[in-house]
């Protein structure tokens, strides 16, 4: 985070990859930490960082699920 003047360090991150394809969640995120490896160690670098890591088919499926149950409840209301 070179050059940003934010003293946050804590951040929540949601990352969408086909890198994580057939990966169970702890390997996703060790791939993630292993790219922000030198910001985490840094001092005043990343100090907390909550993952949320899906596969693209993961989110389309969470999405399309999300849309139904948006029209579900629509009907329910009489809209």
């Amino acid at each position: 985070m070179q050059g940003v003047t934010s003293k946050e360090t804590h951040f929540h991150v949601t990352i969408t990859s086909p890198a994580f394809v057939s990966k169970p969640q702890p390997a996703r995120h060790r791939m993630v930490y292993a790219l922000l490896k030198d910001e985490l160690d840094r001092e005043g670098g990343i100090h907390a960082l909550q993952l949320r890591t899906r596969t693209v088919e993961e989110e389309g499926r969470d999405l399309e699920r999300a849309k139904a149950k948006a029209k579900a409840t629509e009907t329910e209301r009489g809209a």
